[in-house]
């Protein structure tokens, strides 16, 4: 029986109720074009791979593990590319506003946080292609300036610390 995406996701989401930044296990075992859920019909698999995008930006942004690459980088089989998920977010970002309220702010957070320290220049030959012009644009406008952790945590079904039962 083959893992699912949602099994994988599940992997590298593991220490997700204590920050994005402690996700981890981005190997090959557990990777997927999440991307291409954004919008899928099916609620958890939405919900997992707009997860594996901010755990990403949040690995990223603290530093923890940088997924992200360029199309010009690499083969692009079994590689997360950043152009990638920022189209599929934009092209999705009323559904995921609507549907994800937190965790569509926690997106634009980190967003917002990695374009102010010119990082998406460190994955992309270019950040003056239309695909980040519209980015801009977004987070130009976004009234997100930070998120509520715990309200995503809830809003996406996974309990906080606060909620697990003790460590015996």
């Amino acid at each position: 029986m083959s893992i699912t995406a949602i099994d994988k996701a599940k992997g590298i989401l593991v220490g997700l109720e204590i920050g994005f930044d402690t996700c981890k296990r981005w190997s090959e075992e557990s990777y997927n074009d999440y991307y291409l859920y954004f919008s899928h019909p099916d609620y958890e698999l939405r919900k997992y791979s707009l997860l594996i995008f901010c755990a990403g930006l949040g690995n990223w942004h603290s530093k923890s593990a940088t997924i992200f690459l360029a199309h010009d980088d690499i083969d692009p089989d079994k590689a997360y590319i950043f152009e990638d998920y920022v189209r599929s977010f934009l092209d999705n970002k009323d559904e995921i506003k609507f549907e994800f309220p937190f965790l569509y702010d926690a997106i634009v957070h980190f967003l917002l946080i990695l374009d102010a320290e010119k990082k998406f220049q460190s994955i992309s030959r270019s950040t003056e292609t239309p695909l980040f012009k519209e980015l801009r644009d977004l987070l130009q406008h976004a009234d997100a300036c930070g998120y509520n952790f715990n309200a995503l945590l809830k809003e996406v079904n996974i309990p906080n610390l606060s909620e697990l039962p003790p460590y015996r």
